[in-house]
């Protein structure tokens, strides 16, 4: 007769799914696309980006860049780990013009088109990011691990089975 499967081997399995598609789908997907993952960090982009939205984004050369663009790029005169997303609002023959959706002025600076390239957001996903962006988001973030490996390791114990003895034959008392 052939084995079928149990509620909680059905349990462990759909709670398998739930961590490795995400992963999946955020860690390796990108990488076989040759898409690079931004965190928007700031709320200027409000409205089609939330703060903590995580962008997926492919360089693509200055001269592909169109109004309407949303970009993920070093702002002029920013640190070396600070980075912006921004909408493309206008372009010029030389420059283009950025501005935040949540903005109703254009950003001070302007991007030289002949720069090597800029990373032109594909896929925007709302929310995954914010443990990165919160004061203290990495406790939170390894808090939320460790609960879920606790969850995983409870469901994947097994109640151990009692012996079942067997019937002892009855006499009658005499």
């Amino acid at each position: 007769m052939p084995h079928r499967a149990s509620r909680g081997e059905w349990r462990r399995l759909a709670l398998g799914l739930g961590v490795l598609v995400p992963v999946v789908l955020l860690v390796l997907l990108p990488t076989v696309l040759g898409l690079d993952r931004y965190v928007v960090t700031d709320s200027s982009m409000d409205g089609s980006l939330g703060r903590g939205s995580v962008v997926l984004a492919r360089e693509v050369p200055p001269g592909d860049l169109r109004v309407g663009d949303v970009i993920t790029f070093r702002p002029p005169g920013g640190g070396p780990d600070e980075r912006v997303t921004r909408r493309v609002v206008a372009v010029d023959d030389t420059v283009a013009r950025t501005r935040a959706d949540g903005a109703n002025r254009r950003d001070p600076w302007v991007l030289p088109l002949d720069a090597s390239s800029y990373a032109r957001v594909w896929l925007g996903i709302p929310w995954i990011g914010y443990p990165f962006v919160v004061d203290g988001g990495w406790v939170v973030l390894a808090l939320l691990a460790v609960a879920a490996l606790v969850l995983a390791l409870s469901a994947g114990r097994r109640q151990p089975q009692s012996a079942v003895r067997s019937a002892r034959p009855r006499m009658p008392v005499g």
